[in-house]
């Protein structure tokens, strides 16, 4: 459920461009068989073919790398059990931290300093700690507050800029919700 969430991350953010770009494609080659067929449609077509090899490029360098990272996690379904914070699964000795593409699993414990800054519609966390400087999103600044309580539960000297707030369990980030898995 785990890997799914994040090829499907990758697959979402992808389909839009790429099925325009092979829609172009299409459209071009079809106009070139017409018998009006213009010498500049040859160049349109070879430019759509590399932007869209370009793009299928890095959606399978993006797949792939998840699936390594991933396969590298001793059990992954673990996670369902444990809380969320946007993109990234939370349980209470470990974490998969996910930044815009990227998953990696961290420890909780050992975290010296949370940053909290605003980034557009998202929230950015970056953590520093014993497994070096690492970065998550939350959807919100109340989120991040969530978040915050749950690393000061974990590590109480940990040095943040924003205000903890709840009693930082992994109920409060969603542990315990069931999902209809059909």
């Amino acid at each position: 459920m785990i890997r799914r969430f994040y090829q499907n991350k990758i697959s979402m953010l992808f389909r839009a461009p790429m099925t325009l770009c092979a829609f172009a494609v299409f459209l071009v080659a079809f106009m070139m068989n017409s018998a009006k067929a213009k010498p500049w449609m040859r160049t349109v077509l070879i430019i759509l073919a590399v932007l869209l090899a370009v793009m299928m490029f890095f959606y399978y360098k993006n797949k792939i790398g998840v699936m390594l990272a991933l396969k590298k996690v001793s059990d992954p379904d673990a996670y369902l059990d444990g809380g969320a914070v946007d993109n990234s699964f939370i349980l209470e000795d470990r974490m998969l931290a996910g930044y815009g593409l990227q998953v990696s699993e961290k420890k909780t414990e050992g975290i010296t300093s949370l940053q909290v800054s605003d980034k557009g519609t998202k929230t950015r966390i970056v953590l520093n700690g014993s497994e070096g400087e690492f970065q998550i999103t939350a959807l919100s600044r109340e989120e991040a507050q969530r978040f915050a309580a749950f690393i000061q539960r974990k590590n109480p000297d940990v040095v943040m800029n924003i205000e903890p707030k709840g009693s930082g369990t992994l109920k409060e980030l969603g542990a315990g919700i069931k999902l209809n898995q059909s």
